[in-house]
């Protein structure tokens, strides 16, 4: 794809970002759900840890992410919705105790399925999207332009995905930003948030503002003082797996 500068559109096109489905004989399994204009990448390492401790895992990629950021402007944010609720339909029917895993806009969709899908036994939370500095500029600038470049790309990061923003992509973001906040009351699914002190992406206090507003009785925020905002690819991977575990097999 063009690049500017140096800086590809889309990075890492050799890693594998597509859906994955790996089955065990476990009766718990977890949807694991990735981020805006990332891929699968996002959250495979984790998934893959996950695996390796018997339960069954998958992660859909959601619909115009991997294409090309022009798919990415086509889709509305409820095609993101229908695709993570699909994955969680057949995992449901398949294990009888079922979590659900979300990386950044991941989370907010995550989210919003807890809440018609009172069965889900938890909610794992990765830099919830819930508040972006700038992001409302998006509806000003889309009809002048397509997308537009991100800030701070780091190409030595394994991350896969767009380094640019689309526009009516993101404006759709906002739409699923306001969806969730209405429903966060609402929601009484155990919850575990973490948030890296060093995310630059979104405002970390999204994660403050849903651990006040969820009405989940069980909820935890684990602060991470050295993660930035893809903490399942780039942060303290070790000690998240750690906790995650512990909140899953709590509540098994």
């Amino acid at each position: 794809m063009i690049d500017k500068k140096g800086i590809p559109i889309f990075q890492n096109p050799e890693l594998d970002g597509r859906s994955f489905e790996w089955l065990t004989d476990s009766d718990t399994g977890i949807v694991c759900l990735h981020g805006f204009t990332a891929t699968t990448v996002e959250v495979r390492a984790f998934a893959k840890g996950l695996r390796e401790e018997g339960f069954n895992v998958s992660g859909p990629l959601l619909p115009g992410h991997g294409e090309s950021p022009e798919a990415l402007n086509k889709v509305v944010w409820q095609d993101w919705y229908r695709a993570a609720e699909r994955d969680l339909v057949t995992m449901l029917a398949r294990c009888k105790n079922v979590f659900l895993a979300g990386e950044s806009v991941g989370a907010l969709l995550a989210l919003l399925l807890a809440k018609k899908y009172t069965q889900v036994k938890g909610l794992l939370l990765f830099s919830p999207a819930l508040i972006i500095p700038g992001l409302w500029k998006a509806r000003f600038l889309w009809p002048f332009k397509e997308y537009i470049f991100k800030k701070n790309v780091n190409l030595n990061s394994s991350w896969q995905g767009f380094n640019v923003v689309p526009l009516h992509g993101a404006i759709e973001l906002t739409r699923l930003q306001s969806q969730v906040r209405r429903v966060l009351g609402s929601i009484h699914t155990p919850v575990i948030i973490f948030q890296g002190k060093r995310d630059t992406t979104i405002d970390p206090m999204s994660s403050e503002f849903i651990l006040e507003a969820i009405g989940s009785e069980e909820s935890q925020l684990v602060w991470l003082k050295e993660a930035p905002h893809v903490i399942l690819l780039e942060g303290p991977i070790q000690i998240v797996m750690e906790l995650s575990l512990d909140f899953i097999r709590s509540h098994i």
